[in-house]
């Protein structure tokens, strides 16, 4: 199975066209991009300080329509501080994540075992919260609830919009913080009909991310009020994240967010329609069934050394990427995960219909 699975990224990463992720660029391309979008009189930021920086975190923190926001290195990092900075504001150690959460299924319980934190399971595995689960979830004295939107572990479901405002008056009304892991909230908006400052008005607190759907190079900023602000600083010293220089990042964040937020809302519909055509082919299913995002789960209902055998001899032959490399394999499935970025752009639509109909033929033969 290792040996199909490796010539399958392989495959995967040699192919001219692919219909998931963002373009790939090489490293050139990519330290060249940076200079490009500075000036000649542009200086290094200094321990967090400096215009380069400073600027780009007032621009976030506008664009969410918070008063700050803070640059840090990781998600990794950002998200237990904003945990631990309500849990001592509230006098408890309680925290609720979603059992999918980030923070419980890859950070090896770094929230609980550095930053004496205590975790309450929110909701079931396989779908958005409800209110019901928030309120289920406060028998201890909650500090905050993470809620992650949109959910990546369940395909980039959402709760709707009047789900999502009820649970935040609810926690609002009882004393109970309120903290997004928007690592993709850039999708968010085209799902909502809303801007991202009257989605992040719902909330307390908020992380978000500038590689994944952004195409940065790494980093995080943490969003809120200027006392919580203050406070992050402080912890992300404490945690190491206070680096001498981030400018490589943070330039690569500002071009990201420039180049890739206003194509976003048009990635949902090239989601929805790629989905509503793997769906067609018998083997495939995605999940959800229409994506709410442009990001979605794809179920392989066969053999998966048979899948991944014939799949990865049609990539060679086409010079095409249509599914990623699975990333859960079982007997007789497998599960891959698709997000729709600029590399969709690649092919017009018809072009990716033709594709597609080859597929579905040679898969299915």
């Amino acid at each position: 199975m290792n040996n199909y699975l490796d010539d399958y990224r392989k495959a995967f990463a040699n192919c001219h066209v692919s219909a998931a992720r963002n373009k790939k660029i090489s490293i050139k391309q990519t330290l060249q991009q940076l200079i490009d979008a500075v000036r000649d009189d542009d200086t290094s930021d200094v321990y967090g300080t400096g215009d380069i920086i400073e600027q780009f975190e007032q621009q976030i923190a506008e664009l969410f329509g918070k008063e700050a926001a803070l640059f840090l290195p990781s998600g990794t990092m950002a998200q237990p501080i904003a945990l631990k900075i309500w849990s001592e504001t509230q006098s408890t150690p309680y925290v609720a994540l979603h059992a999918t959460s980030h923070l419980q299924l890859h950070e090896h319980n770094a929230y609980q075992t550095l930053y004496d934190l205590k975790g309450v399971t929110l909701g079931e595995h396989h779908r958005v919260p409800i209110l019901a689960d928030v309120k289920s979830a406060a028998v201890n004295p909650l500090a905050a609830v993470l809620l992650e939107l949109p959910m990546r572990e369940i395909g980039g479901q959402l709760p709707s919009w009047d789900e999502l405002v009820s649970q935040s008056q609810w926690l609002q009304e009882n004393n109970i913080r309120r903290h997004m892991d928007g690592a993709r909230v850039w999708q968010c908006p085209a799902a909502y009909d809303k801007s991202l400052a009257e989605i992040a008005a719902l909330f307390d607190s908020l992380y978000v991310s500038f590689y994944k759907d952004l195409g940065g190079i790494a980093g995080a900023c943490l969003i809120g009020d200027t006392e919580f602000i203050a406070k992050a600083k402080i912890w992300t010293r404490r945690a190491g994240g206070n680096l001498y220089a981030l400018y490589p990042y943070v330039i690569a964040a500002r071009e990201g967010l420039k180049r890739h937020l206003p194509q976003i809302a048009n990635r949902r519909q090239q989601a929805q329609w790629l989905a509503s055509m793997l769906n067609e082919i018998p083997i495939l299913s995605t999940w959800p069934l229409i994506p709410q995002t442009n990001m979605f789960r794809l179920r392989i209902n066969m053999d998966p050394a048979v899948f991944m055998a014939k799949t990865t001899q049609w990539m060679i032959d086409n010079n095409v990427a249509l599914i990623t490399s699975p990333f859960e394999i079982g007997e007789n499935y497998a599960i891959a995960e698709l997000t729709i970025g600029d590399a969709f752009s690649g092919l017009t639509q018809d072009e990716w219909q033709e594709r597609i109909e080859s597929f579905k033929q040679f898969i299915t033969v």
